[in-house]
């Protein structure tokens, strides 16, 4: 969890308090309503991405009301008053908006106008310098670095059984995962993260403090994350999902902790939505305050931890409920008097993941449940306490914290879901938890356990049967022309359309000619041209089934 890992430098807290610093505070200016909108659930297309909008229609989620933008008529008259409207949330159907008293004053009799979300402004910033002491004073509480022998970063991966799945051909490929954090600083330089730019598979970036697009010149927290999943330089470091896509978002500042970060979240979590991200990854989590916020007006208790009060949490159960999988750090207050974990890992639906050590026993830093509704939290656990991660020299290093077990975790989903990939984002959660090594005997500090690949695969046959194997279809797939002169076409069933299957061409003596991963289409297209004249074997593989066509080439 961020709050418990910073290793930020003096130069960038300053530079942190100079991006906050404004003449006027911000408050989330709520809506009554999207009467008059020019958007239409009909068409979601004009505010959701395709695949967006195919996410929801894969797990019968309908696009409603709340996934409309705010009216643009309620955003110019704000605007017209003077004030000025920083970002538009969908989900609360409202407005971050930096206002003077008069201009406030002002938007309070437009007709529109339903209230401010805490009934206090998010942001002032007039004593900054309490994050510079906040953040010097817990940097190293529970991290250290340290050098390692490399090949380190396999050790918490095998514990889940991450590497069977890469074995299976599952690395990430075609699935998005958003990154919540401080920032990437120098992801754009180090050689162990080279591939996700070779490749673009960087597909969106914004700092949501600094309101810029460059997200590596802050904080190396979310670089440390980051690195967990998409790492991959062979012999020192690879990630649990390194071949997947990613979207960076810096949601969190080092200089000070403040209701204003639950908003940066919430907006960064609906733009994660609206791209068709798969997964959000977020190893942050609050409960109090900084400076002129620490105060009962704006600090949590653990009644709030009710996994619906919270601003963050109710922005993260809006999240689940797009059928993304949230998967979010529990805290690291086990050890403190807070002791309990912290929004929004107290959300029914959000993945939830504690700290283990490497023999999967209970890391005392991790935060514990159960939430304040009573549900048990948290969910499941992964590697916490000496994880393995590269930092901003290009380097392995350990660190620990629920920080990284969670991306750990969001790594784990993303090639068990791509194994599966006609699970719902919740089904996948339920198949994650009912595989943990505690699975008989779930408790309030590491949830369900630590999963495991073998397990989830037991687990899915037992309950979800060709919904999560589909091999009642593989027999359908028809290849065609037989024998072929160019390329062959693969005919696809319906139900098959859309998933990733592994394509692999073996001649008659066994030796594999080539392979590589594709999303089927209704007709799939497969290469001959660069194989002589004879007989071949074309193995298909879609989560862990297979099938095996022979063909011959002219």
């Amino acid at each position: 969890m961020i709050k418990k890992i910073l290793f930020s430098l003096a130069c960038t807290l300053l530079l942190n308090i100079t991006l906050f610093a404004q003449s006027n505070p911000r408050y989330l200016i709520l809506y009554k309503d999207k009467t008059g909108s020019p958007f239409s659930t009909d068409k979601p297309t004009d505010f959701l991405s395709q695949r967006s909008v195919a996410r929801r229609a894969k797990q019968n989620i309908p696009v409603t009301v709340n996934d409309l933008p705010v009216n643009p008529a309620y955003v110019t008259a704000i605007k017209q008053t003077g004030a000025s409207v920083i970002y538009s949330s969908r989900w609360f159907n409202g407005s971050l908006v930096e206002a003077s008293a008069t201009q406030l004053e002002q938007i309070k009799k437009l007709s529109f106008y339903k209230g401010i979300e805490l009934n206090l402004p998010v942001a002032n910033l007039t004593s900054p310098s309490s994050g510079v002491v906040r953040t010097e004073a817990v940097r190293n509480k529970f991290e250290t670095a340290e050098d390692l022998d490399y090949g380190r970063m396999r050790d918490q991966l095998v514990l889940m059984g991450v590497d069977i799945l890469h074995q299976r051909g599952m690395h990430g490929e075609n699935m998005i995962i958003a990154v919540l954090d401080n920032g990437f600083s120098q992801g754009n330089n180090l050689a162990f993260l080279k591939p996700l730019f070779d490749e673009k598979r960087i597909i969106d970036t914004q700092d949501f403090i600094g309101r810029e697009g460059n997200v590596y010149n802050d904080g190396s927290h979310g670089l440390n994350v980051l690195s967990t999943m998409a790492a991959y330089l062979p012999s020192t470091m690879i990630g649990a999902a390194f071949k997947a896509t990613y979207a960076l978002y810096r949601t969190e500042s080092d200089a000070i902790e403040s209701p204003y970060e639950e908003i940066t979240w919430l907006i960064a979590a609906e733009r994660a939505d609206s791209l068709g991200a798969d997964i959000i990854n977020s190893s942050l989590g609050y409960n109090t305050f900084d400076g002129e916020f620490n105060t009962p007006a704006y600090n949590y208790t653990y009644e709030d931890m009710d996994g619906k009060t919270t601003i963050i949490s109710r922005a993260a159960r809006f999240a689940s409920r797009k059928g993304m999988v949230v998967t979010n750090s529990a805290g690291n207050e086990g050890s403190n008097s807070w002791r309990y974990i912290v929004a929004p890992a107290d959300v029914d639906s959000v993945l939830s993941v504690g700290a283990t050590n490497y023999d999967r026993s209970y890391s005392p830093l991790s935060s514990t449940g159960p939430n304040a509704a009573g549900q048990q939290k948290p969910d499941v656990a992964a590697v916490g306490a000496g994880a393995v991660v590269g930092n901003v020299s290009g380097t392995v290093s350990t660190a620990s914290g629920t920080s990284f077990s969670s991306p750990l975790m969001a790594g784990f989903c993303a090639v068990l879901w791509q194994a599966y990939p006609n699970l719902s984002a919740q089904q996948l959660i339920s198949v994650v938890k009912k595989s943990g090594h505690l699975a008989a005997a779930p408790d309030n500090r590491l949830g369900y356990g630590v999963p495991s690949v073998t397990a989830a695969d037991r687990i899915v046959a037992a309950e979800y049967g060709p919904l999560g194997t589909e091999k009642e279809f593989l027999s359908e797939i028809i290849l065609s022309p037989n024998p072929t002169e160019k390329d062959l076409i693969l005919t696809i069933p319906e139900t098959l359309l859309g998933k990733l299957a592994s394509v692999r061409i073996t001649g008659a003596n066994g030796n594999t000619l080539s392979g590589y991963v594709v999303r089927l289409e209704k007709q799939t297209s497969v290469n001959t041209t660069l194989l002589s004249t004879g007989l071949y074997v074309l193995n298909l593989k879609i989560g862990t089934l297979e099938r095996s066509l022979k063909f011959i080439k002219r």
